[in-house]
């Protein structure tokens, strides 16, 4: 080939890997393949049990920093000995291979020993939020179907308010880490428990079905579910993610998030055990002290989840803010809105957001360094799509809320920019597609599976949220089902409206639903705010006005103080959607568009508007 030929060629090929986006797909390729790999040779050595990981890196690099928590360090064979210890203990108080142990601990050094230990014998661990209380918390205690509860000594009220009942759930209550505040727990006692390794016969044969934790959904939606999280896809997940984002025994990951989630529990502490890295743990996530901790401990990657980056950006600016060491923040959830003015102004040169969960069997990620895919959970080019089969956005009905079915009976792929359910393929051969479903709970599984979707015999799962996939390849999140509501004969979207919504100056957070108002067809769009002093609210109408289509302007607001959220930092919707639009029922003060203003909404304009005599 002549040399001016080779040059016209070279744009051209540059120009076809751009757009087929051969690079980033590869990339993708590469971290699922080591990590199937990865998990194979696990298989084949009898080392599925995801304790091994750790006890490998302790192996490699016993005195190495393996833990960092409230100025204390502890060594990965400081954390080996601790772990062998809670483990000889459970075997003294009869707990075999197979069985459930419920832990109710905050971060500390603590859970991990739990953990480890439980894990060790062969047992599982079901991770209790430590957020709940009442009925929430009772459900889930009888959920995990365990009769031994670990409690954080630190923790005894929760417990304490409901002790009857857990007590008639046949528990036998031990507290642990921390001073004995209570007379009801007795306190796990290890100074005479041995630290020998405990048996791998304990572990020995380990499944791709066997779990190694229950899990909980966040409850956003109504009671809390616990997710069966296999070996196995610990393994794959913390595998995939060192590969994909690089991490190596250097980094040191700094984890606010609660460690009964599966994003600071596999994402944060299993990758570690995965390289070898050191984790910096917080007892919980604090806006007034993220950076500095992660500069006085040189922190390279920083996990985030639902509104973590907003509370940050929200917090004055320091003449420190881009004084770090941070390579990376990874996790799931920063809103569109937030994601570039939390890069710029912190200086993060990689923002890895991605898209998974606990129970489902698919993923997507967005390796993202710069504005072109910003906002987006996800990308796969188009050598990923034709490749890989698995996920699938198909055509929803927001009014019922079913999948909508061809002629045939079979389910429709949306096309490019058109939003609809995403569906993940499921397949039991395949430690990252089997679907391990909800612990004890047939009807939640049954609910999640849809079968003869594309073709006869296949099974999907349904994630149960509304995405859209755009010509480029990046997939955006469009809300909830359920979340999504229709008014004046329109679907309105929730994270759409509040991300627009978000924007302006004097809104702190911003949380759509909508509310059915009697004698008036679909929903109301009403919005929880939390905003500055300085706030406007005619300008603020006027701004909704000009950047929103009119059926998606909020006709309610409600003024809040502070957003309720979840213990994995999602808005909670299911309170606000049930006390609805009425000023009796709520002690926030209300505000309704008149037109185009917002005005104070109380009794008698209630009144008007049940009535049907207010122009809505």
């Amino acid at each position: 080939m002549a040399v001016p030929a080779i040059a016209a060629a070279v744009p051209a090929a540059l120009y076809v890997g751009s757009k087929l986006a051969i690079p980033r797909d590869a990339k993708l390729a590469k971290g699922l393949v080591n990590a199937k790999l990865g998990y194979r040779s696990y298989e084949k050595n009898d080392t599925i049990n995801i304790a091994y990981r750790f006890e490998e890196a302790c192996k490699k690099h016993p005195n190495r920093e393996a833990l960092v928590f409230e100025g204390r360090s502890y060594t990965f064979q400081d954390i080996q000995r601790e772990s062998n210890k809670f483990g000889n203990w459970l075997l003294s108080k009869g707990v075999k291979r197979g069985e459930i142990v419920s832990l109710f601990m905050q971060n500390k050094p603590e859970f991990l020993f739990c953990w480890l230990g439980i894990n060790k014998i062969g047992a599982t661990g079901a991770f209790i939020n430590t957020n709940l209380a009442g009925k929430p918390l009772t459900h889930s205690l009888r959920t995990a179907t365990s009769s031994i509860l670990i409690m954080d000594a630190e923790l005894p009220i929760p417990i304490n308010n409901v002790l009857d009942e857990v007590l008639e759930m046949g528990y036998t209550i031990f507290s642990y880490a921390g001073p004995q505040q209570h007379d009801f727990a007795t306190p796990v006692d290890l100074s005479q428990i041995s630290d020998a390794a405990l048996p791998r016969s304990l572990r020995k044969k380990t499944t791709a079905n066997d779990i190694a934790m229950l899990i909980y959904t966040s409850g956003t939606t109504g009671l809390p579910k616990a997710g069966r999280f296999s070996h196995a896809r610990a393994n794959v997940a913390a595998h995939f993610w060192t590969s994909f984002y690089h991490f190596n025994e250097n980094d040191r990951l700094y984890i606010a998030l609660p460690l009964y989630h599966s994003a600071g529990a596999v994402l944060g502490i299993c990758v570690a055990w995965v390289t070898g890295a050191t984790v910096v743990l917080a007892r919980k996530f604090s806006t007034s002290s993220f950076w500095d901790e992660c500069r006085s401990n040189k922190v390279t990657v920083i996990q985030y989840i639902g509104e973590i980056c907003r509370y940050l950006l929200n917090a004055p600016p320091s003449p420190l803010d881009k004084t770090h060491t941070i390579r990376m923040a990874h996790g799931n959830g920063m809103r569109p809105d937030v994601w570039n003015r939390f890069r710029d102004r912190f200086g993060i040169p990689l923002i890895g957001e991605w898209y998974a969960s606990t129970e489902g069997t698919g993923i997507l990620t967005n390796y993202n360094t710069g504005p072109n895919g910003a906002g987006a959970i996800g990308y796969r080019g188009t050598l990923a799509r034709t490749v890989d089969k698995g996920l699938k956005i198909a055509r929803f009905d927001i009014q019922t809320e079913e999948l909508i079915r061809d002629k045939n009976g079979r389910c429709i792929e949306c096309a490019a920019d058109e939003p609809g359910e995403l569906l993940t393929m499921i397949d039991s051969s395949d430690p990252t597609r089997a679907f391990q479903g909800y612990h004890k709970n047939a009807s939640a599984n049954s609910k999640k599976v849809v079968t003869d979707a594309f073709k006869v015999g296949d099974q999907y799962f349904r994630t149960g949220d509304i995405l859209r996939r755009d010509a480029d390849g990046y997939f955006y999140f469009g809300d909830r089902v359920g979340d999504t509501f229709r008014w004046k004969s329109e679907n309105v979207s929730t994270a759409e409206v509040s991300e627009v919504l978000s924007t302006y100056p004097d809104c702190i957070e911003v949380n759509i639903y909508g509310v059915q108002i009697p004698g008036h067809d679909g929903r109301a769009g009403m919005a929880a705010i939390v905003s500055k002093d300085t706030m406007n609210w005619d300008d603020f109408a006027k701004f909704a006005l000009k950047n929103l289509p009119k059926y998606s302007v909020p006709i309610f607001i409600r003024k809040v103080p502070e957003m309720e959220i979840t213990g994995t930092f999602k808005q909670r919707k299911v309170e606000l959607v049930n006390e609805g639009m009425d000023p009796s029922k709520i002690k926030d003060e209300m505000m309704w568009l008149d037109g185009h203003s917002y005005r104070p909404f109380k009794s008698p304009e209630h009144s008007r508007v049940v009535s049907g005599k207010a122009k809505l």
